[in-house]
């Protein structure tokens, strides 16, 4: 009889621990929304800003916390992201444009996600990216020549920049470590050929151009405006926009001048969530906040690119950075953007 009790015992526990371990089961699968992240990793270039007050608004509306994980420049945040493939250390990163998207995509960084207004971007900033879901277009912009307006003169095209005329007057980026370089590297290519890209550049080397590591050496060291001895410098469209803002007379002429020497590259940046997220839906609801008015209005001041949403307002001094563009046509690869820069490298610094 005993030995019948302990049997009964034991089956009624196995019993319990079954019924027990099925409810555990099912309220997992039905309270896994209970599980959701308290906080939203955003992996980012340098350049990154937002308004602190629309940070603070989606983290309210989200009962989340936003960290902001900034990485060096684009060509890096696409290097970290690529080496932590599937188990990222972030959850949504923001700054992969169309030079690196490819690069990107084939290490398999992203997951697939169709933001709420994708319908209102311009078909021509989806074809940067080859109308893929995995990245979402958020902003463009332009690299040009840049001109101390006190020099008096302008050049009518990149050639002359080769001349006696312009002899020690330029200052560039390094494509290898500075992303506006790599996208002058870019326009020199559409505009100039395989074979003549090369041959400008090393006309460039002859007419004592100078070349920095990054934009801010270029800008802030180099270039007139500021104490160098290059009046003109690699830089963007926005910059003369960007120049009133800061000097603090919005109605002031900028100290320097716009030149668009032809078709010049336009880099488009993108969002996208990280492949391995925990927190999906939430990286979609942050990529879908990117692309609200509110986001897009400020990214003037904040970022000083260019939204892309067509008709948002922008302030009366981004008038400095409207410009007539006629974007340069590249379908590039990896690979070609890899031999780019090592074949500069080699005329360049040799």
């Amino acid at each position: 009889m005993r030995h019948r009790l302990r049997r009964l015992r034991s089956l009624r526990h196995a019993a319990l621990l079954a019924v027990l371990g099925t409810l555990a089961l099912l309220l997992a699968a039905c309270g896994g929304d209970g599980d959701e992240p308290t906080e939203l990793v955003v992996l980012t270039h340098d350049s990154f800003d937002v308004s602190e007050e629309l940070l603070a608004q989606f983290e309210q509306e989200h009962g989340i916390t936003i960290t902001l994980v900034q990485g060096g420049d684009a060509n890096q945040i696409v290097n970290r992201a690529i080496l932590t493939a599937g188990n990222p250390e972030a959850d949504v990163m923001f700054g992969v444009d169309n030079l690196n998207f490819a690069r990107a995509a084939e290490a398999g960084v992203f997951e697939p996600f169709t933001a709420a207004r994708r319908g209102d971007l311009p078909a021509d900033l989806l074809a940067q990216f080859d109308d893929s879901d995995l990245v979402t277009p958020i902003d463009y912009g332009f690299v040009n020549l840049n001109v101390d307006r006190a020099h008096g003169s302008v050049p009518a095209t990149l050639q002359e920049l080769t001349t006696e005329a312009w002899r020690g007057k330029f200052v560039v980026q390094d494509p290898a470590t500075s992303s506006p370089g790599l996208q002058f590297l870019a326009t020199t290519v559409a505009q100039f050929g395989e074979g003549g890209w090369q041959d400008f550049w090393r006309a460039l080397r002859a007419n004592d151009v100078l070349v920095t590591d990054g934009w801010s050496e270029a800008y802030y060291t180099a270039f007139s405006v500021y104490g160098g001895d290059r009046p003109v410098v690699v830089s963007y469209t926005t910059s003369p926009a960007a120049e009133v803002f800061f000097g603090g007379d919005l109605e002031a002429d900028p100290p320097t001048l716009n030149v668009q020497p032809g078709s010049i590259f336009r880099q488009v940046e993108a969002a996208a969530i990280l492949r391995g997220t925990k927190a999906k839906r939430l990286a979609g609801e942050f990529i879908d906040f990117m692309l609200s008015d509110a986001f897009q209005s400020q990214i003037p001041e904040t970022m000083f690119v260019y939204p892309v949403i067509p008709g948002v307002e922008t302030p009366e001094w981004w008038k400095w950075a409207e410009v007539d563009v006629t974007p340069a046509r590249l379908d590039v690869t990896p690979e070609e953007i890899e031999r780019w820069i090592v074949e500069w490298t080699a005329i360049m610094r040799r």
